[in-house]
């Protein structure tokens, strides 16, 4: 039954033309991260490191992440009870989340700094982690630009978090590492690593 409902709502959310997830943090090194995507999982990142100006990066998902993302919102049946996600528990500043989904019909919205609703957990998850891979692919890309000699250790932080699981599309990392995999100005070691990197990326398919 739960399946046909979650089928039922993908048909429903087919032609949304937008959803945006945006995190404000009180802590930490970002002001605020956003995701702005179409149906098709184009889009793009946005972020403000505290004291600096707003970034913005286009985003294209792969398709394996553009089929969780399909999930994730169909599973809210297009922010249902939304002014319901808040838990009634008192807990610590997590950031406060804005979602807004625009569809034919209108639009809906939901703000919470922490759920116990599974399907918003799991769409918070998602997000969380594609904002965490955004802001750590930009860092690199910036570095092979600018400061090649960190690149090695921006390669160590993105295998850690592809471990973690904080990685909400690891085949969308796979144009960077080849990027860098490339670029004869970058250390052998770490056109090594990239590839190695990469190719574990595309074993777990």
């Amino acid at each position: 039954m739960n399946s046909l409902l979650v089928f039922l709502s993908f048909l429903m959310l087919a032609d949304f033309s937008s959803f945006t997830f945006c995190r404000e943090n009180s802590r930490g090194p970002f002001e605020t991260q956003c995701v702005q995507l179409d149906a098709g999982g184009k889009g793009e990142a946005k972020f403000k490191r505290r004291g600096a100006d707003m970034i913005a990066a286009p985003l294209q998902l792969s398709a394996a992440a553009r089929d969780r993302f399909d999930a994730v919102i169909a599973a809210t049946g297009n922010l249902n009870g939304g002014e319901k996600y808040e838990s009634g528990r008192k807990v610590a500043d997590l950031g406060k989340k804005h979602l807004t989904l625009v569809t034919p019909e209108g639009t809906k919205e939901a703000t919470y700094n922490f759920s116990e609703r599974k399907e918003v957990t799991d769409l918070t998850s998602f997000f969380e982690a594609l904002l965490n891979q955004q802001t750590i692919g930009f860092d690199l890309d910036n570095a092979i630009q600018f400061d090649r000699l960190s690149v090695p250790k921006r390669l160590d932080q993105i295998e850690t978090e592809l471990k973690s699981n904080r990685i909400a599309d690891p085949d969308g990392l796979i144009g960077l590492l080849e990027k860098i995999e490339s670029d004869q100005r970058v250390m052998n070691y770490a056109r090594d690593h990239a590839g190695k990197i990469k190719r574990q990326i595309q074993t777990k398919k």
